[in-house]
Order: C-alpha cells, then structure tokens, then sequence
C-alpha cells in the first residue's frame, strides 16, 4: 500500500449556508405558486419547470462550494499547516521470513513504546529486507535497519546501541528541512503531526511520564532537579538542518536510547542495510528468547540476563533464580529493583515479595557474584504477577536501568 501523506488545514463549511442545499423543496413551491398563480396555459404542468429549477439550485450551490474550498485551502494551508502520516502503524506486524529476507536481533530500545516495540528480548528477531537500500526506496514513517556512521565527534554508547548497528524511522527526505522545537518534529515549517512526531519516553509524553515518576514508589523518585532535567529532555530543540541528496533523516522512537540524525546528522545511503518488515512470525512461540547454558535452558537475554525456562503463575508465588552474566562491579552492592508492566495497559506495577508475602519495589541487596549454571551472578526472588497474559519486566540494578525480558503468566 502506497503510504499518504496530507499536507492540510482542513476547510470545513459548518455554520455556513453550504452545508445544506440552499434550495429546498419547500422554497420552491413556494416559488412556483407565485409563477404560476392565476394560471395560463401552462399552468397545470409546472413540474418540469420545477425540477430545472431545483438542479440550478443545486449546481449552484455545488459551484459555490468548490470555489470556497478553492479559495480558502491554500490560506489554511500557510496559516497552520501540518503533515500528517495516516498509515504508517505504531506496531510492528508478524510476517513471514521468506528467501532473500533476513533476521536480526537489536537488542537496543532506540524504538521501544510502551510495547517495547522492535526490541528483540521481547518478541524475537526482526525480519530486514536487505533489498531496500536507496533513499529514493524509503518513505516517511519507514522503519530501517543500518549501521552506525564513522564520522569524527561520534562516539557510539554501548549502553545504547549494544552493536554497530541500529534501527530507526525515516523522518525527513531529500531536500526537505528538518528542525525540532520544544520536543516536536517540523518538516519544511510544518509540525509533524504523527505519533512520532514528538519526543517519547518509552511512548510516553512529559506528562505521562512525569505522572508515572510518582506513581511507582520509587525511593529515588524524581527530585526538583531530576524534575528540570527531564522537562528540558523534553522540550529539545535541535536547529534547522537540510537533508542532502542521497540521504535520510532518521529518529529512533526512544530518543533518550537511540543514536541518530540528531547526533550524526543525515543518514548517508552507504549506511542502510535494509528496511525492517516487522517480527519474525516464528518469534510467536516465546515471549523472550531461549537458549542453553550450564546444560539448562534459560530465557531471557543472551549473555546478560537469564531465568530458567518453565511456567510463571499468577498463583501462588514465583521462586525465580535471577541470573547474570556480567563484570563483578556491575553486580556487588547493587540492589535489585523489578518494575512490572502487563502490555494490555502499560501501567508499572511492584512484582517482587519479601518472605512476609508483602509486596516491594526492590530488594535492599543484589546478586550474589559467583559462577552458576554458566552465569557470572544470581540472586533469587519471589515475583508475584496478578494478571494472567504478557507482562515486561524492567530490572534495575542499583537505581541503574539493566535490561527488560518479556514473560507470560499463566
């Protein structure tokens, strides 16, 4: 399906007299009773005469509205215009992994809602089409696949990026002009007005975020200073750039986790590996991935966090031994905190329980550092999941984000 974009202020008539015909056929009986009053020898026959009446009225009226919406586009357009995407979906689809396709895993969240959408811990590898590798074969609101530019003053962050390569959204085309005021994406002047045409934290605005802040409880819940901090992340502006020829504009969905145009600039043609069609359908069989050490099956995420393979219940309690494969330094003294957050509504939830059966936000220790089952640390817990279905779990070490794994309950 070709994808729309509409540039508008829509001109709408109401509280004009176009938004119904201005000639009913009330009106003209009454004007047909002053033609024909007193008679004549036509005077028995005026339907026909009525009817040529009423189409003038209405072709009239027709022609009245097609030049008002003629006139007054172009005006609403320059006045408030904005572009809009209304097909591209905030989803990523299950397609098939035919030949001449391949599969990916990004472990980054420079894409990640409050779905965590493209994020291969929680619903598998990605399906890339390695065919799609010029500028002119992308449009707005196209996901795509590349790897990050070598260019003096970047840096890639391992914490964000984890490879050398990434995702992303096309934002901006050849030649058009890209600016971001106070969080929000212009395109040639005009507001980007889709739903990633803002600035989100793990698809959340400034206000939704903030609100979650201090509905979860944390003990290092966001101070005045934290606060100005994360209002200012909000609100980044990022001067007018143009994008050259053979280039794109890209932005991951997550800001905060994604290296993009905004700090490299223009992404050059050389740089794309392909377009991202969504997950691989195959991915549907396991909530994370799943794979062997120690001679066990764990899932989770490879080489960085594990929990044996097998059932999570709603009830009664899970005894869960975390598992982590790491540097001593990023386990010892680190105490773990387990945000819970069931995909159906997004909102976070408290999941680990103290022995007493009362339900906390985190553990005042960590793991343990010492091999076992092939992992570098562990640490056992109770987690308590209340609702049945698919639930992401954001584990915090320290007060420091480390990873999140999708589990389902059952």
């Amino acid at each position: 399906m070709r994808k729309t974009e509409i540039e508008t202020d829509p001109f709408e008539l109401s509280g004009r007299p176009f938004n119904k015909p201005m000639f009913g056929m009330e009106s003209m009986d009454a004007v047909e009773r002053k033609v024909w009053n007193g008679g004549g020898p036509e005077a028995g026959r005026p339907a026909n005469r009525r009817k040529r009446l009423y189409l003038a009225g209405t072709a009239l009226t027709a022609l009245l509205v097609c030049c008002a919406v003629l006139f007054m586009g172009p005006l609403g357009d320059k006045a408030n215009g904005t572009i809009r995407d209304l097909t591209t979906p905030q989803n990523p689809q299950r397609v098939e992994a035919k030949e001449g396709l391949i599969l990916v895993d990004d472990y980054s969240m420079s894409m990640a809602g409050q779905k965590m959408e493209y994020y291969s811990g929680g619903y598998g590898r990605l399906v890339v089409d390695p065919r799609f590798k010029t500028v002119q074969q992308f449009r707005r609101g196209d996901v795509l696949y590349y790897r990050l530019p070598a260019i003096p003053g970047f840096t890639p962050n391992p914490e964000i990026s984890g490879s050398d390569s990434q995702t992303a959204r096309v934002i901006g085309l050849p030649g058009e002009k890209i600016t971001i005021e106070k969080g929000r994406v212009y395109v040639n002047g005009k507001k980007l007005d889709t739903f990633y045409g803002k600035m989100k934290t793990v698809g959340l605005d400034e206000a939704a975020y903030l609100k979650n802040m201090e509905a979860s409880g944390r003990k290092d819940a966001c101070p005045p200073d934290c606060v100005k901090d994360t209002k200012n992340y909000f609100n980044t502006n990022m001067t007018e750039t143009t994008v050259p020829d053979g280039s794109l504009f890209v932005l991951g969905d997550f800001w905060a986790k994604s290296h993009d145009s905004r700090e490299f600039g223009a992404l050059a043609q050389g740089n794309i590996q392909g377009k991202v069609l969504g997950y691989d359908e195959a991915g549907t069989r396991s909530p994370s991935q799943i794979f062997a050490s120690g001679n066990l099956w764990f899932t989770g995420i490879p080489g960085k966090l594990g929990i044996l393979n097998g059932q999570i219940l709603t009830s009664p309690p899970n005894k869960i031994v975390w598992h982590f494969w790491g540097a001593r330094e990023e386990f010892e003294g680190k105490n773990l905190r387990i945000e819970g957050i069931h995909t159906s509504d997004g909102v976070k939830k408290p999941v680990l329980l103290q022995e007493d059966g009362s339900v906390i936000w985190e553990y005042e220790w960590g793991p343990a550092y010492g091999p076992l089952n092939g992992a570098d640390a562990s640490l056992p817990s109770l987690i308590k999941l209340d609702e049945s279905g698919q639930w992401r779990l954001d584990i915090y070490l320290g007060g420091k984000f480390f990873a999140s794994m999708f589990v389902n309950a059952e």
